[in-house]
């Protein structure tokens, strides 16, 4: 039954429609756990079968982790090495889950080839490793397939690490191309083809090319298909291909996303269906427009790194009631939505990576001012998850306070060996690269005033343990204390000053 269950489970990892994302394994660099977006042992397919075997009965294999099994590793003697195993199991009497820990004394005999002088030395791989941490910058449901705000990319040989590259990854603010359908549609021009009014024509697409600041450049239009009529072209140069790369030429800034060092877009290789609207009638009872424009907070990537509002491209707006219609903001950020009746309607603005922003509008309007709408950073996300005073003072209660500060490009080591982390007890949890003309070498998602909230709880802890002097010996670049990022805003309403 196991042997059977094991089959249909690998089967289905072959077939695209079933494929799903997996978890990784654990990896420990320089004192931190990375999720390390691989599982080594499934590299050598002896010593995978040699782990199923191993495994008792009653393992939880699940869809997101076919293996069964988390594997913790780290780099030790410049090899990648097994620090242990753990495996999920159900128990059939009890109806409960535990886990399972296997330590290297225990899978020494599945790895005798490997171990040496105490340790499983992962010397039958060789290529390439990522490891990541932070929030995904992009994720495709399918096996490892996705990128993380930082990743470290480790190149090994038999099992021996040649080189270590960290990339600092994230999303420029552009046009999704995944929720583009409609502003294309709406775009393409469809007076030319009147023998396709009404047809649905589906694109396949691959290797769309945007500049770095997100213009189009140019992709791969594989075959057009038109649907009711069964015609397909595989021709790169037929009429509409030619259009369909004019409109996407039109739209501007399209999303980008820099990943290990490249620009490029979430999904490689897509199908995109257009069919024109025809059901649209310019003489539809048509009475009132609204107008307006929507914002994005983001934080400055430049000292005092506050907050400030830029214009959406791309966002989508949606009224409640109104299932099957969406608006889009154009290249300004602006919207326009016709033909609306007097009454009341629920405006909704939403863009990826921000909290919605809601409005209730009564037409008539009693002015004809531009709507303006903000929508907020992910605050409730980045106080419970990423930095706040309360995340700070659990830091400190577990023995690990840490401090949120910027390093200047090539001084990372100088600041990581400085004295004053060993001698106040402090680590770093998270550094922003400096570059040379100012700005940040990755995107900074959390504001000054929080930064410097979260570090204050830490300076409360020090200041009642050694005093002021402490504050003299500082590395620089430490939110709240270094003047030369200081933001001219009052923290207090952030920061809950605890007793240690």
């Amino acid at each position: 039954m196991r042997i059977l269950v094991i089959a249909i489970l690998l089967s289905l990892v072959g077939l695209p429609v079933k494929a799903t994302g997996q978890s990784g394994d654990i990896i420990r660099l320089e004192g931190e756990e990375w999720d390390l977006m691989a599982k080594p042992i499934g590299y050598d397919s002896l010593l995978y079968m040699r782990m199923k075997d191993f495994f008792p009965e009653n393992i939880n294999w699940s869809t997101g982790n076919y293996s069964g099994y988390t594997a913790f590793w780290e780099i030790r003697d410049g090899y990648l090495c097994l620090q242990r195993v753990e495996a999920d199991i159900y128990d059939e009497v009890s109806k409960k889950e535990s886990t399972r820990v296997y330590e290297v004394k225990e899978l020494q005999p599945l790895f005798a080839a490997y171990f040496q002088a105490g340790m499983i030395q992962a010397r039958w791989f060789s290529g390439e490793l990522r490891a990541g941490k932070g929030d995904l910058v992009r994720y495709v449901h399918d096996g490892f397939n996705r990128n993380m705000e930082t990743e470290r990319v480790l190149t090994l040989r038999n099992g021996k690490v040649l080189k270590t590259q960290t990339y600092h990854n994230y999303r420029r603010t552009g046009l999704n191309l995944m929720k583009a359908q409609g502003e294309i549609e709406r775009r393409f021009p469809w007076k030319r083809f009147p023998e396709y009014r009404g047809e649905r024509i589906v694109f396949t697409i691959s290797d769309f090319q945007t500049t770095e600041d997100g213009r189009f450049v140019d992709c791969d239009v594989h075959s057009v298909f038109i649907r009711s009529l069964r015609e397909k072209t595989d021709d790169g140069t037929h009429p509409l291909v030619l259009a369909l790369k004019e409109t996407l030429r039109s739209i501007y800034p399209w999303e980008v996303l820099f990943v290990n060092g490249k620009h490029t877009i979430e999904f490689q290789y897509f199908t995109m269906p257009l069919k024109e609207d025809i059901t649209h009638n310019e003489g539809d009872s048509a009475r009132y427009t609204i107008v307006g424009r929507v914002y994005g907070e983001s934080v400055r990537q430049r000292p005092p790194y506050d907050v400030v509002h830029d214009v959406l491209v791309g966002s989508n707006l949606s009224m409640a009631g109104q299932p099957f219609l969406g608006w889009l903001t154009d290249s300004t950020g602006c919207f326009r939505i016709k033909g609306l009746e007097a009454g009341t309607y629920h405006l909704k603005a939403e863009y990826v990576g921000l909290a919605p922003c809601d409005t209730v509008i009564t037409l008539p309007l009693p002015h004809n001012d531009t709507l303006r709408m903000v929508l907020p950073l992910w605050y409730d996300h980045i106080l419970k998850y990423d930095c706040s005073p309360e995340l700070s003072k659990e830091n400190i209660v577990k023995g690990r306070p840490q401090l949120r500060l910027v390093i200047p490009e090539g001084q990372e080591q100088k600041i990581r060996t400085h004295f004053f982390w060993k001698m106040y007890g402090v680590s770093y949890d998270a550094f922003y690269p400096l570059k040379k003309d100012g700005t940040l070498d990755c995107y900074l998602g959390v504001p000054n005033h929080i930064l410097t909230a979260y570090n204050r709880v830490v300076f409360d802890y020090l200041d009642m343990k050694f005093g002021n002097s402490w504050r003299k010996v500082a590395p620089k670049g430490i939110f709240g204390l270094d003047k030369s990022l200081d933001e001219s805003c009052d923290d207090n309403t952030m920061r809950k000053k605890t007793l240690f």
